[in-house]
């Protein structure tokens, strides 16, 4: 006999054996992206993500103690996707230099980066230093 809870579990995709709930989770969604893009080039969109990320640490830094609000990654996304008027991992590669001089500029505008570059630190590692690392982090793996 079937109870009302077990019916409703049911009739939502989930199923219910001998008293535990099993839920059936989705296939994950993986994006194949046209040779051509940034996105099919391994090293170029790894730099963006790693772009990116770095202009979020930034801008986490200019957050009072007690300010709670944080900036999201869709923020930058979106805006990368209004400039070049498509989605960022679909920019094309021979627009990657200026995707890359984008967001190293928005890096440089945080209150964080205009400090690094007052005193002559880098920022972020150029595509070349990235290129390099990652290299030779695949090697000794």
């Amino acid at each position: 006999m079937t109870t009302k809870i077990e019916k409703d579990l049911q009739s939502i995709g989930d199923t219910v054996t001998n008293g535990a709930i099993a839920k059936s989770h989705p296939k994950p969604f993986h994006t194949e992206y046209p040779k051509g893009c940034i996105g099919a080039d391994l090293i170029r969109r790894n730099y963006i993500r790693y772009l990116v990320e770095r202009y979020h640490r930034f801008k986490e830094a200019e957050l009072s103690p007690g300010q709670t609000t944080r900036s999201t990654y869709a923020v930058i996304y979106k805006n990368i996707e209004t400039k070049f008027k498509t989605p960022t991992y679909f920019v094309p590669t021979s627009q990657f230099e200026e995707l890359a001089d984008y967001l190293k500029s928005r890096i440089d505008q945080t209150i964080l980066g205009k400090r690094q570059r007052s005193r002559s630190s880098a920022s972020y590692s150029s595509f070349d230093e990235f290129q390099f690392e990652q290299n030779a982090a695949s090697k000794s793996a």
